[in-house]
């Protein structure tokens, strides 16, 4: 019999299985189909969502969805621009309408509920501080020693499943838990829930429900300053919600938006009685519709007090927008805008400095904000420095087809290479520290956490609006993880680098010191095992210069007395689409 060690509720033994809506919860009957919601849905959305062979979702689907997930989705989420003309008092109606009532039905959890002598939350001194945030440590190395994992290098052959936990109505899962002591602490975002889990069984402790739905993963925060132990996640329509990590109940709730279209994706992270939380935007997906006045949302980071959820700072990465010119259609449009932040920042105590990444501008005019590491003054929010890696990207939905929401005057390209991965701060065996990040476009940057200048880079990945480094890299010490999600392997004429797999990267100089490449036995074929490789001497790095700037193209439009004009000659170029 293999070993099972319960701090695997960590990661590898808990799995957490989403969109669970079989033995945990019964479905109910709908509402009354004399309530008003009902005529509103068939009016509004009965065309595309009543066939249930068709490419939509079908109502069946929906009406399994929670309450919070059907809010956001009309009111901010994918199809605001769909519902925006319904009158408000009947958007209330189609919301309270189209959950299932049996899918509101929160008796599994008192099924769940941990017996009386397993359900108290220790969270003293003590305890092991297995994962209090997302980034492991504030310098977002990702990586975790054996003693604070509870987990060697030798037990990863002996893990087996210790149990599984199904969250009803969460189709997707955006978080990763928090464990503290003897408890897990995990959001099921879609549904809008936080809950407590025993680490040793998945038993219940506490939940807590959110009227949105939630998009971050969790933070703790140590109990000071009065203010009890708290785990802190951000929500789909710009909101924080700190709950206390012993009880449940909720502490504080604050709006942190600058704009309608904000809302938090990445992690916050809290030190020294502060958290601190990035602010994206959902405004890109909008831009399909041809009419919309595209765009004024931006990213930023919000500082607040961790006791009272106070405001304490708001670092935004550019100027409001204003309104610029109207397009061909007579659409007003707006700019600057994006430069969104959606990954959880790294915190550099020593400089008193918090580093962000940002992605692409989303309407001209482009700004030097966007594509970039940003290091904020940890006292103030003020931009001490930037350091930006693509100039001119600027990217939306409608820039597929060249639509007006991605028609703009002057040079620009819209790659979408975002930084959507935490960057890192790491410190080099000789003592030098750098700041790390990896881009979509396949560039991994090191920086110097001083002056924001550059000091390596390697374009080790293919790369695109979908590919390179797409979430995350890691550190333990010795090498810079790099992973690569490109799409497909290098064709004879690229950069064997290039393709899906994993950089082993030497920090001081930036080489790959090895690769790895998965094959098809991943997939269960009946093949030999991958295996890593070294990469012969001038392809261990392609250095690259920043800011990367955009490719000659010819342009259709230029601003004459406020409003667009095309200046494309018939058959002229259009600049390419985006990825």
């Amino acid at each position: 019999m293999k070993t099972i060690a319960h701090r695997l509720a960590l990661g590898a033994s808990i799995a957490l299985l989403t969109g669970a809506l079989t033995a945990a919860v019964a479905v109910g009957q709908p509402p009354a189909d004399n309530h008003p919601g009902k005529a509103v849905y068939e009016d509004n959305c009965g065309l595309c969502h009543g066939d249930e062979d068709g490419d939509a979702p079908a109502t069946a689907s929906i009406r399994r969805l929670s309450r919070a997930n059907i809010k956001y989705t009309v009111e901010l989420g994918y199809m605001r621009e769909y519902a925006k003309d319904i009158p408000k008092a009947q958007l209330d109606q189609l919301i309270d309408w189209l959950p299932l009532q049996g899918a509101g039905d929160n008796s599994w959890e008192q099924r769940a509920l941990c017996p009386t002598n397993k359900r108290a939350v220790n969270l003293s001194r003590g305890q092991p501080r297995s994962a209090i945030n997302f980034g492991i440590g504030l310098e977002n190395n990702r990586s975790a020693t054996r003693e604070r994992a509870g987990l060697s290098k030798a037990d990863m052959a002996n893990l087996e499943l210790a149990y599984v936990v199904a969250f009803p109505q969460t189709a997707t899962m955006r978080s990763q838990p928090v464990v503290v002591g003897n408890t897990l602490f995990i959001a099921a975002t879609d549904s809008g829930k936080i809950y407590a889990l025993d680490t040793d069984t998945g038993c219940l402790k506490w939940s807590y429900s959110s009227d949105m739905t939630l998009r971050s993963s969790i933070a703790f925060a140590e109990a000071g300053a009065g203010a009890p132990a708290m785990v802190i996640a951000g929500d789909a329509g710009g909101k924080a919600h700190a709950v206390n990590a012993t009880t449940g109940k909720e502490m504080w709730v604050t709006d942190l938006k600058l704009n309608p279209v904000n809302r938090v994706t990445g992690a916050p992270v809290v030190s020294a009685g502060v958290v601190y939380i990035p602010l994206s935007a959902i405004e890109v997906n909008y831009t399909s519709n041809d009419a919309y006045e595209c765009c004024q949302g931006q990213g930023a980071v919000v500082a607040l007090e961790v006791a009272t959820g106070k405001k304490l700072w708001v670092g935004k990465t550019m100027d409001d927008a204003k309104k610029t010119f109207i397009d061909k259609n007579g659409s007003q449009k707006w700019g600057p805008s994006g430069a969104i932040i959606w990954s959880s920042p790294a915190i550099d105590t020593k400089r008193g400095l918090v580093y962000a990444g940002t992605g692409e501008n989303t309407s001209w005019p482009a700004t030097d904000t966007s594509d970039a590491i940003i290091a904020y003054d940890i006292k103030t929010g003020y931009r001490r420095w930037v350091f930006q890696a693509t100039k001119a990207d600027i990217w939306n939905y409608a820039c597929g087809r060249r639509g007006p929401n991605c028609d703009w005057p002057g040079e620009y390209q819209s790659p979408d290479h975002d930084f959507g991965g935490s960057p890192m701060l790491i410190k080099l065996k000789d003592g030098r520290e750098l700041v790390v990040a990896g881009q979509k476009s396949g560039v991994l940057w090191a920086i110097d956490p001083d002056t924001g200048k550059l000091v390596w880079s390697n374009k080790a990945s293919r790369g695109s609006a979908g590919g390179g480094v797409r979430w995350g890299i890691a550190y333990d010490g010795k090498r810079i993880y790099m992973p690569s999600n490109d799409g497909g392997n290098a064709s004879a004429t690229e950069n064997p680098n290039f393709g899906p797999g994993i950089h082993a990267i030497d920090p001081a100089t930036g080489e790959i010191e090895w690769t790895y490449k998965p094959n098809a036995r991943d997939c269960g074929q009946d093949l030999p095992a991958a295996v890593a490789t070294r990469p012969a001497g001038a392809q261990r790095i392609t250095r690259i210069e920043a800011p990367v700037l955009p490719p000659a193209r010819v342009n259709t439009t230029t601003i004459q007395g406020g409003r667009a004009v095309s200046t494309a000659p018939q058959g002229g170029r259009a600049p390419a689409a985006a990825p």
